[in-house]
């Protein structure tokens, strides 16, 4: 009797022990509870019902006037961005700048001196809203026939008189020779091939001498006699259909009056100057546009042959030229003599007078 009623307290113990701990569990159930400063979630950096808001941000109280966006603190370090997330970009100004810029604003100039000092930009050598001003060395003209003029041919530069003196110590190497013929050269290019105009900031080389075709100035040069006148010049006007004459400084000096008078008289579209890239058997030589005729003694149907066949052609040979001979702007260092109209300033009738003669 005793042993079962020891038992039965026993039962009853164990009976209340276990209604407790399923009470607090359901307790636990329905009211949990975590440790927001111990969370350490492997997917996300918030607790569980916690708000996902940066730590760095600083609440700010909507007001009526302006929109609920979020401020964040000056010391933002974003990897990608150099604002925070949401910030507005803009460029930061302290106060004193802002009044620069605002005052700045009301002038011409969009940009104070102070902001193009500072300014340091990888890209672009202005600043921000700075008008892209050409840098003072842009500021050399591209070609007026007569500032840097050096790149070519100087006129007065002492050294370059060697183009047109005859430095030769035996001119018996340039003496006419009568069974010496001629020979008529052609340099091809493409007939679509447009030469192209360069500035004098940079040089001009040929791959032939003397030069009958490739780029040039853009200013032309006045029709007549030079002491001496460069390819970069004469290229020029051998595109509009113009007949060059040159000669070495050592030809036969009756020779070259001979070939000049010729030329003066077949067409006003001519030019004659002095060059050291003719050959002692050959001092003497007619251009046209990618042709050239190199003689040591004149020979009056050559000539005529010659103009007749190659004058007035070229990739920038016009056939009103009259209109724009008078009215454009030519390089003129170092002319002699101006060309004479032979017939009209288009050269309607070349070599005529020599038709009679012959």
């Amino acid at each position: 009797m005793v042993l079962l009623h020891i038992l039965s307290v026993l039962c009853l113990f164990f009976s209340i022990n276990e209604a407790k701990s399923i009470k607090k569990s359901h307790a636990n159930l329905l009211e949990p509870t975590f440790g927001l400063d111990d969370w350490q979630g492997k997917w996300f950096p918030y607790a569980p019902g916690e708000p996902h808001i940066p730590k760095n941000v600083q609440r700010v109280q909507p007001t009526t006037d302006e929109p609920t966006t979020p401020s964040f603190k000056d010391d933002w370090k974003g990897k990608w961005f150099p604002y925070g997330p949401g910030e507005p970009h803009i460029i930061k100004m302290t106060p004193e700048q802002r009044t620069e810029v605002t005052e700045s604003s009301t002038t011409e100039s969009p940009t104070t001196e102070d902001s193009k000092g500072k300014w340091q930009g990888k890209w672009f050598p202005q600043g921000p809203n700075e008008p892209h001003k050409s840098h003072p060395k842009d500021n050399i003209p591209c070609d007026d026939g007569k500032s840097n003029l050096a790149v070519d041919f100087d006129p007065n530069d002492i050294r370059d008189s060697l183009n047109y003196l005859c430095i030769s110590s035996n001119r018996r190497l340039f003496e006419p020779n009568l069974t010496r013929e001629a020979i008529l050269t052609e340099h091809f290019v493409p007939s679509a091939y447009v030469p192209p105009a360069k500035c004098l900031n940079e040089t001009i080389d040929y791959t032939h001498l003397p030069a009958t075709n490739g780029a040039y100035r853009p200013l032309p040069a006045e029709y007549g006699a030079y002491s001496y006148l460069p390819p970069q010049r004469y290229l020029r006007n051998l595109a509009e259909g113009a007949i060059v004459m040159l000669y070495h400084p050592c030809a036969f000096p009756g020779q070259v009056e001979q070939l000049q008078h010729i030329v003066a008289g077949c067409l006003y579209r001519h030019l004659i100057s002095p060059s050291l890239s003719l050959r002692p058997d050959r001092p003497l030589a007619l251009l046209a546009w990618s042709w050239s005729l190199e003689m040591s003694v004149v020979d009056k149907h050559l000539v005529s042959d010659f103009i007749q066949k190659h004058a007035k052609k070229g990739p920038l040979a016009v056939e009103e030229l009259s209109r724009v001979v008078d009215k454009r702007e030519k390089y003129k260092e170092g002319l002699l003599t101006e060309a004479r109209l032979v017939t009209t300033a288009d050269d309607y009738e070349l070599c005529g007078y020599l038709q009679e003669e012959m």
